[in-house]
């Protein structure tokens, strides 16, 4: 009998040729089938029954690994090989494309039958159970596997570290052209699409418009939202939209499977605001074995980060993530790159490629999850020093009272969201009206203090005095263009104060340092104490002159400083109104907001200058004083108020501005305010969410920690529970032959050491990060190997066509009467954690 093989010996050079061979027809039990010869002989047969076609497996490695690595499809691979082979054309090979197709299908499901360990079970490929063929996330919660003893027994406060996250999303690029075609399902369910009989049987009940160019639109996907593993039965197709019908299967199908026995659960879904309200009234329409126990398992929906700013504000901070135990994200770059190559396949064809895809992601992130676990510690540790600072900061600044009642309440809202709020500021609405009044009022503030005699005064009416008129050179280059003149009347009317009231042995020195009489009042030099040399300080100024000064000037700075935050809430107050209620075609209600607007900056101008002002003098006056730890440099970036930014920070990542932190609020922070607000507890609503929300950020910085912290021990406990679940396989067909028996022994074996490896590899990594990042070691689970894993030689190949008569070679090993393919496999998985690394991960 002859074959027409499709050969590729490397990359660089492929060849077809043809064999003559010869089938063992001997009457002896180690006689095998004339299909399993040929994968002895290793080649893959494109039929069973009469095979006179076959591939390499060397080929068919090559396609497995470009399709996962690069989403080659088979058809630019034939033809690439069949240019390689001969690109004139004119010897072209017969066209096998479609055989070659049919192999690749047999040799994706057979793989990962094989992976699943179901050529150890005694039931055979037919008894596998829905999603028993996924590679399963080691870091989640898995009962029985990696969760410790009385986990279940966890006080409620605790619950939220063994909570399964799952993150809902659907993906409309991975559609597929409705060409009618029809064919065999070779894994109905196994992997990661849920089984596609009971799930049409369901969606039939939902009729609507049938979309005649796709047959499916998209899918629907559930997945590990902390680690983005897919699950199983987690994907769903869609055929028309993301219609709750579809996506209510695809979880409870995915929850029935995964977090049967879970107790808390974190769902997070872009229109989770509108899910979540009747998703237990259409729970109950679904099959008994699918529904949740809602009265033993509590269940959380948020909206993600990337989304969540699209929805009100109500949604805003119900549904955030930074206000909830844990946080989730996920995405869908890995499979989008699928798309063309999926789309035009059968529908049963298309859901075993992309299980495939999946599982190569899969074990892509398995084998990086040391790594991706590390570099989270990295971020958290820096975050949430200093997070915890700003808030301790933050904190110091409110009466323990106040905190008190805002801590209640902040339980009252965990316990039962239908309470009040306390991330949920009512917007503060000060119209053109409200801040010309306010303007107003200060304007008669300032006229009411008068002018105050220069002769013969004291030391703390000269000082006074000097910063009056420090505000007014300051007031003259904000005004100029408004107010020049009357301004400069002013200045010209109060003469500076004459330093020889206070500080006679300065004359000299004034003197001597005195400009000719400038044109510009606000230039003219005042001459306060910190504007007079330090050497004649002890003879030239009068005695307690300096203490006095840095009194004022402390008082000044602090006073500017609760003023400028005061104009900053009445900014963000008369931003709103203008966006809500004034923007639109009428010009006359424009210019006055925008006028008053323009009033208010200059206002904010004014006490940021009275603040520098202020500091610059305290510095020469007092450079090693207390005060600097609360009137610290006043950057343009630090004028803003608690959570303005330009709308490219995370709420986990943002930071509130050392002005909000520093000093005390009081009535003079609030718009408005009058009386002693600490005492009465009648504080700002703003004021509050500022804190609560620093508080927030804190303490999911800290979850963090914690969640990685249980995590890492988690993962090596269920890769070791892994490698022991692979060695008890190794001898549960004591029935097969000898060979067969020799040959899954040595893979279940193998198998073993690769999680071992990996659980080894992963307490070294991350036992040194925990020590670089100042962490507490952790006790990790026992028993683990700790010594590196030594992979099996790699056996040499037979040689074509040596060992093709059937008989086994005595260097060639075998797995269920198929060629094990080991030749270079065992060097891929052990170095290579790309997707090739997946697909060729099954040697022995």
């Amino acid at each position: 009998m002859r074959y027409r093989p499709v050969h590729a010996a490397s990359i660089a050079s492929v060849r077809r040729w043809c064999l003559s061979v010869k089938f063992c027809d001997c009457a002896d039990e180690r006689t095998a089938s004339n299909y399993i010869q040929v994968l002895r002989a290793r080649l893959w047969p494109a039929t069973v029954k009469r095979p006179r076609t076959a591939t390499t497996l060397r080929t068919c490695k090559l396609f497995h690994a470009l399709t996962l690595q690069g989403k080659t499809n088979a058809y630019d691979f034939w033809n690439a090989l069949c240019r390689v082979t001969d690109s004139s054309g004119l010897r072209r090979p017969k066209n096998h494309y479609k055989d070659f197709i049919r192999t690749m299908r047999c040799y994706r499901n057979l793989r990962m039958a094989k992976r699943g360990g179901r050529a150890h079970d005694p039931g055979g490929i037919d008894r596998t159970d829905l999603g028993e063929l996924v590679v399963e996330c080691p870091a989640c919660p898995h009962p029985g596997r990696n969760l410790p003893d009385g986990w279940e027994d966890a006080p409620e406060s605790e619950r939220w570290k063994y909570a399964i996250m799952f993150a809902i999303d659907a993906n409309f690029k991975l559609k597929l052209k409705n060409r009618g075609l029809e064919d065999v399902k070779l894994a109905p369910g196994w992997s990661y699409f849920v089984d596609d009989e009971p799930y049409q049987a369901h969606i039939e009940t939902y009729k609507d418009q049938v979309e005649k160019r796709f047959a499916i639109n998209g899918v629907g996907a559930v997945i590990c939202a902390r680690h983005c593993f897919y699950l199983k039965n987690g994907i769903g197709d869609l055929q028309r939209g993301e219609r709750y019908c579809n996506m209510d299967f695809v979880l409870l199908s995915t929850i029935a499977k995964v977090a049967e026995h879970l107790k808390t659960m974190v769902l997070s879904y872009d229109i989770a605001c509108q899910f979540s309200k009747n998703f237990l009234k259409r729970m109950a329409e679904f099959p008994a074995e699918l529904r949740i126990d809602v009265t033993q398992t509590s269940m959380t929906f948020v909206v993600p980060k990337f989304h969540l700013l699209a929805h009100g504000e109500s949604c805003q901070v119900t549904y955030s993530l930074n206000f909830t135990e844990g946080g989730i994200e996920a995405g869908w770059s890995d499979t989008n790159s699928a798309a063309l190559s999926t789309r035009e396949m059968s529908s049963e064809s298309r859901h075993e490629a992309l299980d495939d895809f999946f599982g190569a992601i899969n074990w892509r992130k398995t084998t990086s999850l040391g790594t991706q676990l590390q570099k989270s510690l990295k971020e958290a540790v820096p975050a949430l020093e200093k997070h915890m600072a700003a808030y301790e900061e933050h904190t110091a600044t409110f009466p323990q009272p106040v905190l008190d009642r805002w801590e209640a309440m902040i339980e009252a809202w965990d316990k039962d969201h239908k309470k009040p709020n306390p991330y949920h500021e009512p917007a503060a609405v000060h119209t053109v009206a409200d801040v010309r009044l306010e303007l107003a009022q200060e304007e008669a503030a300032d006229a009411a203090r008068g002018v105050v005699s220069l002769h013969e005064t004291s030391a703390s009416v000269f000082l006074s005095t000097g910063l009056e008129l420090e505000d007014m050179q300051a007031l003259q280059l904000i005004y100029m263009p408004v107010s020049s003149t009357l301004i400069a009347k002013e200045l010209s009317a109060s003469t500076s104060p004459s330093p020889s009231t206070s500080s006679p042995s300065a004359n000299a020195v004034i003197a001597r340092d005195e400009a000719p009489a400038s044109t510009k009042i606000e230039n003219e030099k005042l001459w306060l104490p910190s504007e007079v040399p330090r050497e004649l300080w002890s003879a030239g100024l009068a005695s307690g002159l300096i203490d006095k000064a840095i009194r004022l000037r402390i008082a000044q700075a602090e006073e500017a400083l609760h003023n400028l935050r005061r104009q900053l809430r009445i900014r963000k107050g008369l931003i709103h109104y203008k966006h809500v209620f004034v923007d639109g075609p009428g010009q006359k209600a424009n210019t006055r907001a925008r006028s008053a607007i323009k009033n208010l900056c200059a206002r904010m101008d004014k006490h940021t200058a009275q603040y520098r002002a202020a500091r610059a003098a305290l510095v020469v006056l007092s450079p090693d004083g207390s005060w600097q730890g609360h009137l610290r440099e006043l950057r343009a970036e630090d004028i803003r108020a608690p959570r303005e930014d330009d709308g490219t920070v995370e709420e986990g990542h943002r930071e509130v501005s050392w002005i909000w932190r520093v000093l005390a609020h009081e009535a003079r922070d609030i718009p408005g305010g009058q009386t002693d607000l600490m005492r009465t507890f009648s504080l700002s609503s703003d004021l509050r969410v500022d804190w609560v929300k620093s508080r927030a950020r804190a303490r999911r910085w800290k979850e963090e920690i914690i969640h990685l912290r249980e995590e890492m021990p988690r993962s090596v406990k269920f890769l070791d529970w892994k490698s022991a679940w692979w060695s008890s396989r190794a001898e549960l067909r004591p029935d097969a032959p000898a060979d067969i028996r020799s040959g899954l022994s040595a893979y279940a074996a193998r198998q073993a050491a690769v999680f071992e490896g990996l659980a080894a590899q992963f307490k070294a990594q991350w036992t040194k990060a925990l020590k670089d990042y100042g962490q507490e070691p952790i006790n990790w689970p026992e028993p683990l190997a700790e010594q590196a894993v030594d992979f099996p030689s790699r056996p040499q190949a037979p040689e074509l066509p040596g060992g093709v008569d059937g008989r086994p070679s005595k260097d060639t090993d075998r797995l269920g009467g198929a060629i094990s393919d080991s030749d270079s496999e065992a060097s891929e998985y052990g170095q290579d954690d790309s997707d090739a690394g997946y697909a060729s991960e099954d040697s022995v």
